[in-house]
């Protein structure tokens, strides 16, 4: 559909000399070494260490972008340096980490690349993980989901109403990509942002929970997030605390076995207790953010905490007392 010059609205495919091509081949915006508990991923090899990369655009375009930045950014103007894959992995082996992580924007926009790295990730016995909102065809999702081994997919809200309205999005697609992951066997984890008035009323959220119970498991972890006003809701309120854990106990009742309030510090809520037997297997210790993920002047991924100690009883991902399966450890 689009003439030559034009661009997508993911502002990182457009039409040159009559061809479709991807201009944010290997063009990293964003870099840092962290742990894979900040993506956020609590149930895949806790502790271990990744390479997170990002890059320009994004095929929504949600009024509640933490990293509007780098999401809304275009070709013009970008100073990003072309990398090769060969070139990531490189310096993945170099600083000694356990996986790759495509995050801070959409990764699904890159997914050439995103497939390049991975197969040679796979090659140096590095695992590769897509923090996504699930927006994409069936297609590239397959050929995604053959080579990335970890998929983190937020879930902006549960009505096709909330995602035209404040995503430019379509809700079916998403649990489309949640259902294939799920059923292809990659190790997956979900995560809603609460927005107060938004998408936050709790037939909503029940609908939400029960879809998740009966789709996928009671086992798949949940993250749920605070909203901080940002981008085109800077004049909505935070989500209080109280009304972040009235959701968590709303979704344990509805049978939800792993049930996190990610992306603050405060509080327990980063354990991981055994559904059968009730054991504390792994416990968290979440910061406040240290390390500094600027792009344009904006710093990236604010509200996301670092983690000072994982300590992990479970025995080959089980836990130790009952053997209920609680991670995965390949």
């Amino acid at each position: 559909m689009l003439k030559e010059g034009e661009l997508g609205i993911c502002r990182a495919r457009g039409v040159r000399q009559g061809e479709m091509r991807a201009f944010n081949y290997g063009r990293v915006c964003a870099q840092a070494v962290d742990q894979i508990e900040k993506k956020p991923i609590y149930h895949y090899r806790p502790g271990s260490k990744l390479l997170s990369l990002g890059t320009f655009g994004c095929n929504l375009d949600c009024d509640c972008c933490q990293n509007a930045a780098l999401a809304s950014a275009g070709l013009e103007g970008i100073d990003c340096p072309e990398r090769t894959a060969e070139e990531i992995i490189a310096f993945a082996v170099q600083k000694d980490v356990q996986g790759v992580a495509f995050t801070f924007n959409e990764p699904i926009i890159w997914y050439e690349f995103v497939m390049d790295v991975a197969r040679l990730a796979r090659i140096s016995n590095l695992y590769t993980m897509m923090n996504s909102n699930g927006f994409v065809e069936m297609e590239p999702l397959k050929e995604m989901a053959s080579v990335v081994e970890i998929f983190k997919v937020d879930v902006k809200g549960f009505t096709e109403d909330f995602y035209r309205r404040y995503c430019g999005g379509s809700l079916a697609p998403v649990l489309r990509t949640c259902e294939y992951l799920y059923g292809n066997g990659n190790h997956l984890e979900l995560a809603y942002l609460i927005i107060p008035g938004l998408n936050d009323k709790a037939d909503e959220l029940n609908a939400f929970f029960q879809w998740v119970k009966a789709s996928l498991g009671s086992h798949v972890p949940l993250h749920l997030y605070r909203f901080m006003p940002a981008h085109r809701l800077s004049h909505l309120p935070s989500t209080s605390m109280d009304a972040m854990r009235t959701v968590k106990d709303l979704a344990e009742r509805a049978g939800l076995n792993f049930v996190y309030l990610s992306g603050m510090v405060e509080g327990d809520e980063h354990r991981t207790s055994c559904p059968r037997c009730g054991l504390v297997v792994i416990e968290r210790t979440a910061n406040e953010v240290s390390e500094k993920i600027v792009y344009s002047r904006e710093r990236l991924s604010k509200f996301c905490p670092s983690y000072s100690d994982i300590i992990d009883r479970t025995v080959e991902g089980k836990c130790p007392e009952c053997g209920e399966i609680i991670c995965r450890l390949l």
